[in-house]
């Protein structure tokens, strides 16, 4: 019987899981693009039998099959994968006597974002610092303003308390196997679904723009990998 499948237009989701915990799959949020490609190399036998040459025989081998997709949802597990990084969720909580050097007109950056209740006094606790005054606070700290009386390369001390975050490491963790799922939808064949995976495949760090006139995107790429847990005639 003849495979009437043909136009095809994509739409869907991504799911990757960890290969450590591969049940684990989860949507990585919306992506704008998914591609998988064949790296190939060729090779050919030329013919040396007469003087005009041409080719013998030849054959072509696939190298690898590359992954591409574009994220555009900047959580902390896709920021994670783009920079090496480890994430971890950090609860609410409160700091008491956090010791600084102030610098007038610089930002003195907390250990925690976005601070609030903030109070801010001299080394020995005694002098209390006036808001909008001396300092201004702002989501990654305290800004020391030139007017003040916060003297420059002072002393000082900050209890602030800060809400629950996300606190991403870059560079600390090693390149990670995933498993990918697509879920995708033919919208050329009203809705018909296609599902790929990918048993293992390597991840590429990527670029992250964090300033810009346009919604951000994560140009993500990796390589599919020989999964030896899958075993049978076609699987690999």
């Amino acid at each position: 019987m003849s495979d009437l499948r043909g136009a095809f237009i994509g739409s869907g989701k991504i799911y990757l899981a960890d290969t450590a915990t591969p049940e684990k799959l989860i949507y990585i949020g919306n992506c704008s693009a998914l591609n998988y490609e064949a790296e190939s190399e060729e090779k050919t036998l030329t013919d040396f039998s007469t003087p005009g040459g041409g080719t013998d025989a030849s054959i072509t081998r696939i190298l690898g099959i590359n992954i591409t997709y574009t994220a555009h949802h900047l959580n902390k597990a896709n920021i994670a994968r783009a920079l090496f990084a480890t994430a971890t969720d950090v609860i609410a909580g409160t700091i008491t006597d956090e010791v600084h050097t102030a610098y007038k007109g610089a930002l003195v950056k907390t250990k925690y974002p976005n601070p609030n209740t903030v109070v801010v006094t001299d080394s020995t606790g005694v002098t209390t610092y006036v808001a909008d005054t001396d300092y201004v606070v702002n989501e990654a700290g305290i800004e020391i303003l030139e007017g003040g009386a916060i003297a420059d390369a002072a002393s000082i001390k900050i209890d602030y308390a800060y809400p629950a975050h996300a606190d991403i490491q870059a560079l600390t963790a090693s390149n990670k196997k995933f498993r990918m799922v697509f879920k995708g939808l033919n919208e050329a064949r009203s809705g018909k679904p296609q599902i790929v995976e990918v048993y293992k495949m390597s991840h590429s760090p990527a670029s992250l723009g964090l300033i810009g006139d346009d919604f951000a995107a994560m140009e993500f790429s990796g390589k599919a990998e020989k999964d030896a847990t899958k075993i049978g005639a076609g699987l690999r």
